[in-house]
């Protein structure tokens, strides 16, 4: 079987393997051993790196895939390790492909979304707080916990976490929103993905928007990521 991928993660095996977690057009994501991957002249070394891009070859038997080939058509890890704040983010976003991208069904959406954020990314073409607030909603929008924006309190609105509404008073669960925060967060979730990374916003308002979309993805998934808690703390966030 051939699929479009990009690795997500990749761990040592053995003496010279690796196992790699990687996001499949076909299958979504998938952990595939790499046998003899780490040894520099292995054909399988380039394209079994974390962030790396390309056509993977697997066999499959039973439930364990294994790499048999490997074609490179990208490597974002360069442009992601010249800041250690970008590559901490890359991880986060890793880890929340891993928890909501599914598993054995095809994932072209996401692993087009996350192919859009990396390629920001490594060029810091785009604030670091936009990337994480559009990758954080469009995630959950693929998830199928898209919010309702379609209230419109006047001033600060509150988003209800718990429900995926907005609202005009706070309450439990609720996190601001005030009116540049939640014109960008229905940008986000409303346009076609060739444009959802296409805003701009102040500062304060970045940092708003990231604040809700951090808080409806940690209710909506019940899980707190310990790349984001190590991106926050070296990006003084």
């Amino acid at each position: 079987m051939q699929t479009q991928a990009l690795v997500l993660r990749a761990a040592e095996a053995k003496e010279s393997d690796r196992l790699i977690t990687a996001l499949s057009s076909e299958r979504g994501v998938l952990r595939a051993f790499a046998n003899g991957a780490r040894k520099p002249k292995s054909p399988l070394h380039a394209g079994t790196q974390p962030f790396s891009y390309g056509t993977l070859e697997l066999a499959q038997r039973r439930d364990t895939y294994s790499v048999t080939g490997a074609q490179v058509q990208g490597v974002f890890f360069d442009g992601l390790a010249a800041e250690l704040s970008r590559l901490a983010l890359a991880n986060y976003f890793a880890a929340l492909c891993a928890e909501l991208a599914p598993r054995e069904e095809p994932a072209p959406a996401h692993l087009r979304l996350l192919l859009n954020a990396l390629q920001f990314l490594s060029e810091g073409t785009r604030p670091q707080l936009l990337l994480k607030a559009t990758v954080e909603l469009r995630l959950l929008l693929l998830a199928g916990y898209m919010p309702n924006l379609e209230a419109e309190p006047r001033g600060t609105g509150y988003l209800d976490c718990a429900n995926g509404v907005l609202s005009a008073r706070p309450g439990p669960h609720c996190v601001p929103l005030p009116p540049a925060a939640r014109a960008a967060m229905a940008h986000i979730c409303a346009a076609p993905l060739e444009r959802a990374f296409r805003f701009a916003l102040p500062e304060q308002a970045l940092r708003e928007l990231s604040s809700a979309s951090q808080a409806y993805l940690r209710y909506q998934t019940g899980r707190r990521f310990e790349e984001l808690r190590y991106w926050e703390e070296i990006s003084a966030i």
